[in-house]
């Protein structure tokens, strides 16, 4: 019997809610029958160009309407995605193309050269004009009409993660462990059916549940930024599923109610804690939250942890749980021999959702994917630091190597520090992940300059800009007369000192505008800027952004503004920017400014 495929099963729930809308984006609505046709007549222009099973396709494409139905007609065609970031530099993108060979890619700006040349890119309305031109069906694509029949062992998607020598590596994923994942989605996550948000970046594996969970079940697919109320006339309507990362959490408190799920809130991508899952609930008692761990190596999650509504929250670190129907996860030693109950060790996860592997790095593979001794098959050695309590529930403790989370993102720090040293001027680099005083984690990059050098850090960042992603570029660059080593001879992060905060933009110092406070209003507005962005002090017209905020931050000094009773809320964060303008909006309102620093 043949295993019902992505594609298959979007195509049953088409038949079943034709009329339905399937997603609403900036004011746009697509009905499933809609987004089924433009999916299945994109999906005929890929076959109809040479594209098939076990071929790539790059998407790159910011969230919206048409990137679902470029990810759907991709898949539909047989072949595989690889999502690209909209907003990605050149360099990052130009690696991607070179290492995949793409020859092809659905976006709205033309994609860098790779090895193989400049590839093809298509906007989703020109390749659809173009098959309505050529008069092509828009059916569903059956096996005769692709170039080989798709099976559940072909590639639906290779997404990108940072690499330790410096060099990203593509997770080449079946459409065999998607759909076991997406099974065991739809089944736990009830609230897929009442609609979900898209807001993360689909390069994010954390969005394939959000992204084909809802059009599986029926439910609506709303294409939201996670930073504000929509004003685009899209209706607020609680949606019944979110997925985030616990770094969203305070923002999902700051925000409107419609913004948060109803039913489930899953959590993943890093430590969640439970002090931060508390704070959020006191506002939302009626939704579950879970934690759900899982590298991109395994499809999105292979273990979680729920809590339910009325259940206690435990300070400190949540649990990570058990494993997904048809996973194992081993804690293993150094020889790969099970460690007892309440002992640390090496987290391996081996099962049906095991990726392929790296794209076109068989050694790397090889070293992470390796053959599991206890149930035959293949186990993927995560590198993560787990414990299993006496109940079997499992635990997350940290990692055997250099790869940090920030805000959900994995960066490993061997990346960015080869970047960071090979920027000019630069004789050695190192990059560690540092706290601030909020708790907030940041990268924190370090250079030994050459003899007579004197690296600009604003320079060093913005160089780094165009070939790593705004993420993985270090938020504070400090310059040493040397690196501080161990008596091995290694890094000795715990010497390295607290680089001095940012300021300015990351092309250069600001102008020295509105010096001074103009009255008590903007004092009060400087210091709890100066406060929310861990520095030392914020000028009146310094831009929030520009010193180091960042849509969570600002959700932070909206809540804080709220409590003391301030009349300004993210938006206002997010459009005035500076503290003399929200003093403004303050006074113009008549809202007492007591309170703001408590």
């Amino acid at each position: 019997m043949a295993v019902p495929l992505l594609p298959d099963l979007l195509q049953l729930q088409v038949a079943r809610t034709p009329h339905a809308v399937a997603v609403r984006s900036g004011g746009q609505e697509l009905t499933y029958a809609e987004l089924n046709t433009r999916a299945n007549r994109l999906a005929h222009h890929l076959i109809s160009r040479g594209v098939g099973p076990e071929h790539l396709v790059g998407v790159r494409l910011p969230r919206s309407a048409d990137l679902v139905v470029a990810l759907l007609g991709v898949l539909k065609s047989g072949a595989a995605y690889v999502p690209m970031d909209s907003e990605a530099p050149d360099g990052r993108i130009a690696f991607i193309v070179e290492d995949t060979g793409l020859g092809l890619v659905l976006g709205e700006a033309a994609a860098p050269r790779g090895a193989a040349g400049e590839p093809e890119t298509t906007t989703v309305a020109a390749a659809l004009a173009a098959a309505e031109a050529a008069g092509l069906p828009h059916h569903d694509p059956a096996a005769d009409d692709r170039t080989a029949p798709l099976s559940p062992q072909n590639l639906a998607y290779v997404i990108y993660t940072s690499g330790s020598t410096g060099r990203p590596k593509g997770v080449t994923v079946q459409h065999d462990t998607l759909m076991r994942y997406l099974d065991f989605a739809c089944a736990e996550y009830p609230g897929l059916a009442d609609g979900a948000l898209l807001h993360s970046p689909v390069t994010f594996d954390l969005t394939v549940t959000a992204l084909y969970g809802p059009l599986l079940l029926g439910g609506g697919l709303r294409v939201v930024p996670l930073d504000r109320e929509p004003a685009d006339g899209t209706p607020s309507v609680r949606p019944g599923f979110v997925k985030a990362t616990p770094s969203h959490l305070p923002l999902l408190t700051a925000l409107p109610g419609s913004l948060s799920p109803a039913r489930e809130l899953v959590v993943g991508g890093e430590m969640l804690l439970g002090d931060v899952v508390e704070q959020w609930r006191r506002t939302h008692p009626g939704a579950a939250v879970i934690n759900e761990y899982g590298p991109t190596e395994a499809t999105v999650g292979c273990c979680t942890f729920r809590i339910g509504p009325q259940d206690p929250i435990a300070p400190g670190a949540t649990p990570i749980g058990l494993p997904t129907p048809g996973t194992a996860l081993y804690v293993l030693d150094e020889r790969l021999v099970p460690v007892a109950r309440g002992t640390a060790g090496e987290l391996y996860i081996a099962g049906g959702q095991v990726a392929r592997g790296y794209l076109a790095r068989p050694g790397l593979t090889a070293e992470r994917f390796v053959a599991d001794p206890f149930g035959g098959g293949r186990m993927y050695r995560t590198g993560d630091i787990a414990r299993q309590r006496p109940d079997g529930i499992l635990e997350y403790l940290g990692r055997t190597d250099d790869q940090v989370k920030i805000r959900g993102y994995r960066i490993e720090l061997g990346e960015v520090t080869s970047v960071l040293g090979s920027r000019p001027g630069v004789r050695r680099a190192a990059v560690v992940a540092r706290a601030d005083r909020t708790g907030d984690r940041y990268l924190a990059g370090y250079v030994v300059p050459e003899d007579g050098a004197l690296p600009d850090p604003a320079v060093l960042r913005a160089d780094m800009a165009r070939v790593l992603p705004a993420y993985m570029v270090p938020a504070r660059i400090m310059a040493l007369g040397a690196l501080p080593l161990t008596a091995n001879g290694k890094l000795d992060q715990a010497a390295l000192p607290e680089p001095p905060a940012p300021y300015g933009t990351p092309d250069g110092p600001q102008d020295a505008v509105g010096a001074e406070p103009g009255d008590e209003a903007e004092t009060r507005m400087c210091a709890l800027f100066a406060e929310i962005l861990d520095v030392p002090a914020v000028r009146p017209d310094d831009d929030f952004f520009h010193r180091g905020g960042d849509s969570l931050r600002a959700a932070r000094l909206a809540g804080r503004a709220r409590r003391a009773g301030w009349s300004f809320g993210l938006r206002d964060v997010l459009e005035l920017r500076t503290a003399r303008a929200l003093a403004g909006q303050v006074r113009d309102t008549g809202a007492v400014m007591d309170g703001a620093a408590t």
